[in-house]
């Protein structure tokens, strides 16, 4: 019930998307991982290290139409699970609009 109310006051909905992603890190270097969910500000993914909070990466995305780059900011982690806001929401967005669109019609 609790995760409920949570998600319901989210201003942007989160859909599950697994796919590749690769960060690179300043601290960490490349960080091949996987996402988990995704939403119009930022998304989730499983990494095999742990990333600062805070720190600035950028996020290469494999879609089905090619691939996307993006910055994003380190908001969260919890072990090696880790919250990413993307810097540039309105580029994000439109860089993914396509092959997103193509990916939530399909299922």
């Amino acid at each position: 019930m609790e995760d409920q109310g949570r998600e319901e006051a989210r201003q942007y909905p989160r859909f599950k998307l697994e796919m590749e992603v690769t960060v690179i890190s300043p601290t960490s270097g490349l960080a091949p991982g996987r996402t988990l969910e995704i939403s119009e500000r930022g998304m989730s993914a499983i990494l095999p290290v742990e990333l600062p909070l805070g720190e600035m990466v950028e996020l290469n995305l494999k879609l089905p139409l090619g691939s996307v780059h993006m910055r994003a900011a380190v908001r969260n982690r919890n072990v090696f699970r880790h919250g990413f806001e993307f810097v540039q929401p309105r580029t994000a967005r439109e860089a993914m609009k396509d092959s997103f669109d193509s990916i939530v019609s399909s299922s």
